[in-house]
């Protein structure tokens, strides 16, 4: 059933749940001093609406200015005329964009509507954080690696947290009857995690996510933005002097080490033949999971790709998120909003 690419076969998978050795003893400490600096943090949103061709869906172009200054591009897709619905955030893969609002419409058909941001450093986003250290190692996964408090996917989170609270917010364009996350590859990996850093998530989609279960996928994972930190030590520290250090750092932002405060509904999807996202390293993150309602999907042949038959599995665990929501009184979800 599937090649496996030299990673446990499916029976070892569905147990393995590693013991989370490389998680900080400080990480809880860490991320409530990171939730306490930014606190206070303003933030600038400006919004304009865009035209869009299809009548019953509405986009507005956003630019988020984060807590360091850093404008972040994103947009929201929604229901047109809405003042409130269900709400997504969808996160980007690794060195991708929010796309386009076609790219969407899925999610917003049944019901929903979708904020995204480029990430910072990745779509059409800048990156104003100041790093110490480089590499010859092109790519984010080294920027800050030696210092915890402000390595790139730290500030990410940081962004992430303060994205959240503005959603929750009356500034917000639409007020979240319920709130999701989703995201496939990194954006698999930062949905986690921002459920785990959250706490109140209704839901979470995760397709085979990055950004999980560091020390294995260093030894298993053979392409993909991985190899940027095992061509680190190759490099700049062949005898692996360093090596505590960043998986210190690491440990940090690992979505392993935040998928136990996840308690909320949770679909996950793996592909057995991924050589980027490694089985083992996804099936990590959902065994820690402490939802009593979860569901991991499994494709034997696929590898790390678009895969439509799972868009279908979304579409449906979305349609069940519209049931007994005592906010939806639209019909929404009972009916088509538009043709495509």
């Amino acid at each position: 059933m599937g090649r496996h690419l030299g990673d446990f076969p499916l029976e070892k998978l569905r147990d393995y749940r590693p013991a989370l050795e490389n998680k900080p003893r400080d990480f809880e400490a860490f991320w409530s001093e990171q939730k306490n600096d930014l606190k206070n943090e303003r933030t600038k949103v400006e919004t304009e609406l865009r035209e869009y061709p299809v009548p019953s869906v509405e986009v507005l172009d956003i630019v988020f200015t984060s807590w360091d200054g850093t404008p972040l591009n994103g947009m929201l897709v929604k229901p047109k005329s809405m003042a409130e619905c269900p709400v997504i955030i969808c996160f980007p893969g690794y060195t991708g964009s929010c796309g386009l609002p076609v790219d969407y419409l899925k999610w917003v058909s049944v019901g929903f509507a979708v904020y995204v941001f480029d990430v910072r450093g990745q779509g059409s986003s800048p990156d104003f954080g100041n790093y110490q250290n480089g590499s010859r190692i092109p790519g984010w996964m080294l920027l800050g690696i030696h210092q915890p408090e402000n390595y790139y996917f730290t500030n990410i989170y940081r962004d992430i947290l303060m994205q959240l609270k503005w959603i929750r917010s009356q500034d917000s364009p639409i007020i979240p009857t319920k709130l999701g996350v989703m995201g496939s590859s990194q954006g698999g990996g930062l949905a986690l995690s921002a459920a785990g850093l959250d706490g109140e998530m209704d839901f979470v989609m995760a397709d085979w996510p990055f950004l999980a279960h560091f020390e294995r996928a260093l030894d298993v994972a053979l392409s993909g933005p991985y190899m940027e930190i095992v061509n680190y030590f190759k490099w700049n520290d062949p005898q692996y002097s360093t090596f505590d250090q960043v998986i210190r750092t690491l440990g940090y932002i690992d979505s392993v080490h935040f998928c136990e405060s996840i308690t909320c509904q949770t679909l996950m999807a793996a592909g057995l033949e991924d050589a980027i996202t490694p089985p083992s390293t996804v099936f990590a993150a959902y065994n820690h999971i402490q939802s009593a309602n979860k569901n991991i999907e499994v494709y034997p042949q696929f590898t790390h790709e678009l895969n439509p038959f799972h868009d279908e599995k979304k579409l449906e665990f979305l349609s069940r998120q519209l049931e007994n929501n005592p906010h939806d009184t639209s019909g929404i979800g009972k009916q088509q909003l538009f043709d495509l």
